[in-house]
């Protein structure tokens, strides 16, 4: 029996990808955090966390600092 796949599109670029490729992550107070398991959540793809312009523009959107926010995704990447 085949198990679903479900397709969640990216906050940033509009692309559609498997759930399982993309970063799951969640606004709290102002800071984008890993995904804690309760609340709304934004996927993110790997092609765009990579990319400065993009995440100039999600920082502009989410009124974050540019440097936080690379930070964060560098981590997140890392860790998993």
């Amino acid at each position: 029996m085949k198990k679903n796949n479900p397709i969640r599109m990216c906050i940033t670029c509009r692309k559609r990808e498997s759930q399982r490729t993309l970063m799951r992550l969640q606004l709290i107070d102002n800071r984008i955090v890993a995904y804690r398991g309760f609340g709304r959540s934004i996927y993110l793809c790997k092609a765009c966390s990579l990319n400065e312009k993009k995440m100039y523009g999600m920082a502009k959107r989410f009124r974050l600092e540019r440097s936080h926010l690379a930070t964060i995704l560098k981590e997140l990447e890392k860790n998993g």
